[in-house]
């Protein structure tokens, strides 16, 4: 619901270049088939596919968990709030650090194995 939500927010607001990433290589594989839909989920996705067919550019990449780092420190924070869309006039203090160290630089490993 999160894409879905943030799509339409982001298109009311006047937005017309926007870029999604997920963490969920099968939610991406979901919004970007044009097969028939035979899942769960299947109503959900018709509607992000709905509003990524209107006029506007709408990247929609994978990005790995470790560099969705920061929409999971706003979804752990956003438990203490009520069901809706909030507005922060300034990120937590969590999120804050996050941010520093991505300016600054500072990278973060991904640890792989692989299985032979």
């Amino acid at each position: 619901m999160g894409t879905n939500d943030g799509l339409q927010l982001v298109w009311n607001k006047g937005y017309r270049d926007v870029m999604v990433q997920l963490d969920c290589l099968v939610a991406l594989k979901l919004v970007q088939t044009t097969e028939e839909l035979k899942h769960a989920c299947q109503s959900l996705v018709r509607r992000i596919q709905r509003l990524l067919d209107q006029e506007w550019r709408v990247t929609v990449t994978h990005v790995y968990r470790e560099g969705n780092r920061c929409a999971d420190i706003l979804a752990t924070y956003a438990l203490n709030f009520s069901e809706g869309i909030h507005f922060l006039d300034d990120p937590p203090e969590d999120l804050q650090t996050l941010l520093r160290e991505d300016a600054d630089g500072v990278g973060r490993v991904r640890l792989c194995s692989s299985h032979s």
